[in-house]
């Protein structure tokens, strides 16, 4: 693989060439720092965007462009990284010298910059009949999340940590929150978005230096943004003693959420060693610690997994039990981490896990996707590229494993409580 880059004036252009995928894939993003104010907005316009523009009056219209261009797909999405939101528009797209059609590479990369820079707005307001079509698309999705235990447990028990925490922040928002999102509103935060920082990746078989000249060719966005970005990672507060947070809830089964902070970790072992640690307590399906102890020995509960949050610094324990069986899972979840520390894990189980994540990375080499992924968080946080991570992952020791675990600290106890034991009142 071939590694480029190009500068001008009002964004970065990273390319990556290879010869091995059929497809080529461009991913557009505007990074911002993470505002609660900001995240619906750039959520909603994320949808909007890659529904309609100035050219192409409705999802419709952009659809029929799109499989006229051998089924090429568009599509937008907001999600906040540690203290940064990220807008990004994705072009997937056959490489051209499958194509007979000479002015094809062109033509599809046209798209993203015609809907990115033409957005439906008349007199400072979105076009109402697609806001509309969003808005409710949004609004069921915000429901749909809403009858989802483990999400809304999730979703509360972050947003106890710090109201000004970025952790706390959702990029979905609230339907409270949507009711409030006018055309206008929305066209200013379009501004906003426009002018923020922007990066282009771009994966596949091509002429880079061709490639370059067309994107520059249509996306001449005149607004330089000098603004320096914060640090991915977040902060968060440390307490002395555990928050203990407890909250009914309409839901028949009861939802136990655990957060900790992670806290001075070195480089290895953030981008390797921590993935194992969480890998081994509860992260790695039926043979983690968490599950054999609250499901295999004890029967608490159906499931139980552990999250690791890297830009948040953060590590979240979640399972579902019945009301009387909280202070039961919170012990065995303390027993499990004591484990951890003392090691009680078996050079098979470090094993295991090796072969899983060396799977999952030569896996990803087998997509655009993955390797675009993985060459955007080397290019934003100087993340080792796979065959250098591949290398990483073999050394890893268990007494390395051990350390790291000595490196969390409790923060909240949320419990959202439900109906009666496993839903029966």
């Amino acid at each position: 693989m071939e590694y480029k880059k190009y500068e001008y004036p009002s964004f970065n252009l990273y390319t990556v060439k290879t010869n091995r995928f059929k497809t080529c894939q461009m991913e557009i993003i505007f990074k911002s720092k993470a505002c609660r104010e900001d995240a619906m907005l750039k959520t909603f316009l994320a949808d909007l965007m890659t529904d309609c523009s100035s050219k192409y009056a409705s999802r419709k219209d952009i659809a029929k462009k799109l499989e006229e261009l051998y089924q090429a797909s568009f599509y937008g999405s907001t999600n906040k990284t540690g203290n940064l939101l990220m807008t990004s528009f994705v072009l997937n797209f056959l490489d051209p010298k499958y194509v007979r059609c000479e002015n094809y590479l062109d033509e599809v990369l046209q798209i993203p910059f015609e809907m990115i820079l033409h957005p439906q707005i008349k007199n400072g307001d979105f076009d109402i009949h697609n806001f509309n079509i969003v808005k409710n698309r949004i609004y069921d999705e915000i429901l749909s999340v809403g009858e989802n235990i483990n999400q809304v447990s999730l979703k509360k028990a972050l947003a106890k940590l710090d109201p000004l925490s970025p952790s706390s922040y959702g990029v979905l928002g609230t339907t409270e929150e949507l009711e409030k999102v006018t055309p206008k509103k929305l066209a200013m935060a379009y501004q906003d978005l426009i002018q923020s920082s922007c990066d282009i990746f771009l994966i596949g078989n091509l002429d880079m230096d061709a490639v370059a000249n067309i994107i520059y060719k249509y996306f001449k966005n005149q607004v330089i943004k000098t603004e320096e970005l914060p640090d991915l990672y977040v902060y968060n507060k440390t307490y002395q003693r555990q928050r203990r947070i407890v909250e009914s809830s309409n839901f028949l089964e009861t939802n136990l959420v655990q957060i900790y902070n992670i806290q001075q970790l070195t480089e290895k072992e953030r981008v390797i060693v921590f993935y194992f640690y969480n890998y081994l307590l509860g992260g790695g399906g039926l043979n983690t610690k968490l599950y054999q102890l609250l499901r295999e020995k004890n029967s608490l509960c159906y499931g139980v997994k552990s999250i690791y949050l890297k830009y948040d610094q953060l590590l979240l324990i979640q399972t579902s039990v019945g009301k009387s069986d909280v202070n039961r899972a919170k012990k065995l979840i303390r027993v499990a981490i004591k484990e951890m520390k003392s090691g009680k894990f078996s050079v098979e189980d470090l094993k295991r896990a090796k072969e899983s994540f060396l799977f999952s990375l030569n896996l990803s080499l087998d997509n655009p996707a993955g390797i675009l992924n993985n060459y955007i968080f080397h290019i934003y946080d100087h993340l080792p590229l796979i065959h250098e991570r591949i290398q990483m992952i073999e050394d890893v020791t268990k007494e390395e494993i051990v350390k790291v675990a000595e490196k969390i600290k409790p923060n909240i106890s949320f419990v959202l409580e439900g109906g009666d034991e496993y839903g029966e009142n």
